[in-house]
């Protein structure tokens, strides 16, 4: 299951700031809240208690009691997850991360853009290459970049991109100055990172979450990428859709 945090940041993006206030109160009063009342709440961030079901919509609960569950059971949770397959637990938790609305936000920056333009490094440029080839199947204007100086130069000298970066960690250098350079020349960016706080979401005019648990061996990434193509083929299926 999905921490709360971890709700939060996925959906960073359309909070206000009455909301993003709530979550400051919740946050430092955890175990509290986990017994008020809705009504209660309400007081104590003095807002009306629609705008916490509010808020719990934009979370994915369904409502205010199972806000409260997820704060009170978190350890219960991780309890559960651990007798299941870890693998099924966190393929589960990145078809949670599917936003349709951030979905249809990034739809659009493509369809609308002059040229897409795909960028990752290491193993995760695999990802990468075979969604830039399947969305080019479809619209025959979207490309992966292998090389940084390449799609630095066309970021410089070209209008209306959407350049789409990929990076579990969202600090890998070479990415980070790609979105950099998308950033200074005003082109539109749309980041697919793990699921915490990093520079390239941060950079991101569009930030999509994936989840996965860090793993290395001998120097080695060995962090699993599955959860990058339920994330991206879910993306591509609303993606022809609309298309077609």
């Amino acid at each position: 299951m999905i921490t709360f945090d971890q709700r939060v940041l996925n959906a960073e993006y359309k909070l206000n700031e009455t909301e993003e206030a709530i979550i400051s109160y919740i946050k430092a009063n955890q175990e509290t809240v986990s017994h008020m009342s809705i009504s209660k709440l309400a007081s104590k961030t003095y807002v009306a208690p629609n705008a916490i079901t509010r808020l719990c919509k934009k979370l994915s609960y369904d409502g205010f009691v199972a806000l409260k569950l997820s704060l009170r059971d978190g350890h219960a949770n991780d309890q559960r997850e651990s007798e299941q397959s870890l693998q099924q637990a966190i393929i589960n938790r990145n078809f949670d991360l599917i936003d349709e609305h951030r979905e249809d936000t990034a739809i659009e920056a493509l369809m609308t853009a002059k040229k897409n333009l795909f960028f990752a490094v290491g193993e995760t440029a695999y990802v990468a290459q075979n969604f830039a080839d399947i969305f080019n199947a479809v619209d025959q204007k979207t490309q992966f970049v292998t090389y940084e100086n390449q799609i630095i130069y066309e970021i410089e000298n070209d209008s209306n991109l959407v350049v789409f970066c990929i990076s579990q960690s969202g600090e890998t250098l070479q990415t980070l100055r790609v979105a950099q350079a998308a950033s200074r020349n005003r082109q539109k960016i749309i980041s697919l990172t793990g699921l915490q706080v990093n520079s390239l979401a941060r950079l991101a005019s569009i930030a999509l979450y994936s989840y996965s648990e860090p793993k290395t061996w001998r120097g080695y990434n060995l962090t699993d990428k599955t959860p990058l193509f339920i994330i991206m083929k879910a993306l591509f299926d609303r993606y022809f859709r609309n298309y077609v």
